[in-house]
């Protein structure tokens, strides 16, 4: 699909200007400069064209050969590289500055295809943008207000062209590529900051497509990227950290929590990363907390596990017990010890995140789950309520996604927590489901004669024959 990378120096509003192209907020947008880290892909309409563009961080050019702005410059690199077309974004309020005649260099002596843009247009005519916008090297620029969506009339002129020189010398492949599905399953990365998530997907990735280092807190954004794992496509979703609510206290953090929840709410499966180092804090159980409450799968990836001193499997026995004893509701969730930076375990956390998958949309026929009952019930039966039997009359499934089961009977009350654990325990071991939330209510049986009348015999309808 034809790709437009979406550039220009920080803070001119090529976040806003990705969202409104893609018709979503999916890019955070605040005043701050350099919220934008990593490069971000959507799909995106402009009337009838249809294309990906990328979200890409603000260019600087004053930067050390360490530091993390040099990180975010080398993603610009790779989108541009990526890209078809760049559409090159400056702050028309502003006018032109030394950071855009350097970057409008840099692109001339790449040879992409560039459409300047001069944003911040609320209250300019074309005339005004002529001049030293002429000496970027990219002619006439096309003024717009991308908070107000104003002058993509323009914009659509431009690029119409250019998609329609890609779709003559590609079409045939585009066709090819929209007849495959989509990618369905969504897998979620998250955690608390500097916990590993970006080194992780990278490392299932095999390149650094996701800006990483020593610095906490450099994912700002949820970053969606599609890929095929074991011939399953999957689209991963790296999140930024989550810390405690008290903690957030900048409105950008806040704005970047909601994006990481928001991840949890639209995966199928959530691989919660863990460091080794500082075990089972408390905000790391409040996020597993969150991702059984939304009824998600999840894995635990205890990260880091190769700087534990000691002996790691005596490490890794302890942390599943305490796991598991804090969320016994999700027993048999995989808990694997990892290292995001070797490799170690990762592929074997997600070949887990596809059998959690599995089990997570299961759906069991009602025949199957009357059977189960029976035998659960046989095993063991319910106590006496105020000395009448308790009968368990049916099972059905009433959801899948998660596994989420009815079961019948005359007494709800004294079924409630001790013998509704067992039911829930016993139908993981016996359709094996141990990987899966599952969730289990308990419905009255409906009694046929309840609120029926008895029928009155009346001597006025029926009057004895003379």
């Amino acid at each position: 699909m034809f790709k437009i990378a979406i550039i220009g120096r920080p803070n001119v509003g090529k976040s806003t200007f990705f969202n409104k192209l893609v018709g979503k907020s999916l890019a955070i947008t605040d005043d701050t400069p350099g919220v934008t880290r990593d490069r971000k892909e959507a799909r995106a309409k402009l009337g009838p064209l249809d294309f990906m563009v990328i979200d890409t961080a603000g260019l600087e050019h004053q930067i050390n050969e360490k530091s993390l702005e040099k990180r975010m410059v080398e993603q610009t690199q790779a989108a541009v590289a990526d890209a078809d077309l760049c559409l090159f974004v400056v702050d028309a309020k502003e006018g032109i500055v030394n950071a855009d005649l350097h970057f409008a260099n840099w692109l001339r002596k790449i040879g992409k295809k560039t459409i300047l843009i001069a944003n911040k247009c609320e209250n300019f005519n074309q005339e005004f943008l002529g001049g030293e916008y002429y000496k970027l090297g990219f002619g006439a620029a096309i003024g717009v207000s991308a908070e107000h969506k104003l002058g993509f009339g323009e914009l659509y002129d431009k690029i119409a062209p250019e998609i329609a020189e890609y779709e003559k010398n590609f079409g045939e492949l585009n066709n090819v590529e929209s007849d495959e599905p989509e990618h369905e399953l969504q897998i979620a990365i998250v955690g608390r900051p500097n916990a590993g998530k970006s080194t992780f997907l990278n490392k299932i990735l095999g390149e650094d497509r996701l800006i990483t280092g020593p610095e906490a807190g450099i994912t700002r954004d949820a970053i969606s990227i599609d890929h095929e794992f074991q011939g399953q496509k999957i689209r991963f979703i790296d999140t930024a950290g989550i810390r405690k609510k008290s903690h957030i206290v900048k409105n950008l953090e806040k704005l970047s929590t909601i994006d990481s929840f928001r991840a949890i709410r639209f995966a199928q499966v959530v691989i919660l990363l863990i460091d080794a180092n500082s075990m089972l804090d408390h905000q790391d159980m409040a996020l597993a907390g969150e991702i059984i409450r939304e009824g998600r799968g999840l894995v635990f990836a205890i990260n880091k596990v190769d700087s534990v001193s000691g002996d790691k499997e005596n490490f890794m026995r302890q942390v599943r017990e305490q796991i598991q004893n804090l969320f016994p509701q999700i027993s048999g969730a995989a808990i694997l010890g990892i290292s995001a930076k070797t490799g170690y375990n990762v592929d074997k956390t997600i070949e887990f995140a596809l059998k959690t998958y599995a089990q997570w949309q299961t759906y069991i026929t009602t025949s199957k789950l009357v059977d189960w009952l029976k035998s659960a019930e046989t095993t063991h039966a319910p106590k006496l309520f105020h000395g009448k039997a308790i009968k368990l009359k049916y099972a059905t499934q009433i959801k899948r996604r998660p596994p989420t089961f009815a079961v019948f009977t005359n007494h709800i009350k004294p079924l409630e927590g001790s013998y509704e654990r067992y039911l829930v325990n016993s139908l993981r071991q016996y359709f094996d489901l141990s990987l899966t939330p599952v969730r289990l209510v308990l419905r009255k049986s409906e009694n046929p004669f309840e609120g029926r009348k008895e029928k009155q015999f009346s001597k006025k309808l029926h009057k004895p024959k003379k």
